[in-house]
């Protein structure tokens, strides 16, 4: 354990790999638990040119900074095929009249820009604010959050809500401008993982996978890193640790926190999500006979509709359904065996695309228990104690920011800004 750091970074997902490539002109080494990098912008790509997106999707129009770090690791991007108001449903003309009054509330209340952090925003439940709403009201809103956050209305705030509606993921309000790029909304070519992949690669840290972070002390002169792995417990020594655990992790494993950043770090929930990537073989050829077992006769196994998918000719070319069940549909079956989700999750798409159902190639499978961090009521006033450094630990994530890839970029950008200052 002689030898020590400038920097360690816990945790190789979008946050602690954008950390890493910013500090790519120190000595860094960057402790990964999974077999690969990139945490939920996990893909694979095939040899016919199509890729299955195991979490992450989509990069909106207003994500600048993904698109400014893409830019520079000189990464495609294409246009995506599909918008995030696909995901609202559609809703008989009585029933748009019952929620038109309830929109109007909603951009009322985005149009009066307000601190994040106010009481009437920040500590409301979604239910709250929908009390007296008819059910298929409050169903509306239960499924835009759960498509957008994982989360049920009772674990999403108002101003979560103002954040996930419309075109914008920056501002809660509409009073406020929204720098955009001009290229729509895209995805990258060949999964999403080609993007952590390109600044992992781009950070030249040292990047140690199947390393799972189990205590963090400060000392004198730096910090500890406690790591068990296949190969048994070791210990890492760093001048600066940025912290890109999920916070429900964070918060076990980081010794002497103050009670206010512990407090705040208990308080982060995530939803839950189940990915069955669907991949279709092109025209004219015939998938592998795929053993089917029972599954769950009530249960949903996509909960997104198959809107998500590759962009191109589908019909013609073939590619990739990115199918996944959602939180409150992903507790259900949550347990199961991965084969009988599969089989749910095929049996699902065979109804919905009836003559591509003997195309397919493959359906992945992975669970996500720390999927996306919920806006949950009083987050945005946990915010500045998320945020904020412990002597030479900082921290990053998309619980510290906005959920989502552009927020975990800006988080890990600020995070190494940090460390860079302290070295």
């Amino acid at each position: 354990m002689s030898h020590c750091y400038d920097v360690a970074v816990l945790g190789a997902g979008v946050a602690g790999l954008t950390a890493a490539y910013r500090l790519r002109d120190r000595d860094v080494v960057v402790l990964e638990a999974d077999s690969h990098v990139g945490g939920r912008t996990l893909s694979e790509f095939f040899e016919d040119g199509s890729w299955a997106n195991y979490a992450a999707q989509y990069v909106s129009n207003d994500k600048l900074k993904v698109i400014e770090l893409s830019d520079e690791l000189d990464l495609e991007l294409v246009p995506s095929g599909y918008h995030s108001d696909q995901f609202r449903g559609a809703m008989t003309p009585e029933q748009q009249r019952d929620l038109d009054p309830w929109l109007q509330r909603l951009e009322a209340e985005m149009a009066n820009p307000r601190p994040a952090d106010a009481p009437e925003l920040d500590q409301v439940s979604v239910a709250d604010w929908l009390e007296g709403a008819p059910v298929h009201v409050q169903d509306f809103f239960e499924r835009w959050c759960g498509q957008l956050i994982f989360g049920a209305n009772m674990e999403t705030s108002l101003y979560g809500l103002m954040l996930l509606w419309g075109d914008q993921r920056t501002s809660a309000f509409t009073a406020e401008p929204v720098p955009r790029s001009n290229r729509g909304d895209t995805v990258f070519r060949g999964g999403t993982n080609t993007f952590t992949r390109a600044l992992a690669e781009a950070s030249g840290a040292e990047i140690r996978q199947g390393q799972t972070v189990t205590r963090v002390v400060q000392g004198e002169g730096g910090c500890t890193i406690e790591v068990s792995s296949a190969d048994g417990a070791t210990a890492i020594r760093a001048r600066q640790v940025i912290c890109a655990l999920p916070g429900t992790v964070a918060r076990h494993v980081v010794d002497g926190l103050p009670q206010e950043k512990a407090a705040a770090l208990a308080n982060v929930r995530y939803g839950r999500n189940i990915a069955t990537p669907i991949s279709i073989l092109p025209e004219g050829q015939k998938g592998p006979q795929i053993l089917v077992v029972p599954s769950r006769h009530d249960a949903v196994y996509c909960s997104n509709g198959f809107v998500l998918k590759t962009p191109g000719d589908m019909d013609r070319d073939g590619g990739c359904f990115h199918s996944y069940i959602h939180d409150r549909h992903a507790r259900v079956v949550w347990d199961d065996d991965p084969r009988s989700i599969q089989s749910g999750a095929l049996r699902t798409f065979g109804a919905a695309f009836p003559h591509l159902a003997d195309r397919v190639g493959r359906i992945g499978f992975r669970r996500w228990e720390n999927a996306l961090p919920h806006y949950h009521p009083g987050r945005m006033a946990d915010l500045p104690a998320l945020q904020a450094s412990v002597g030479a630990i900082h921290f990053c994530g998309d619980y510290t920011w906005t959920s989502n890839m552009d927020g975990a970029a800006r988080s890990g950008e600020a995070a190494a800004e940090h460390a860079r200052a302290a070295l």
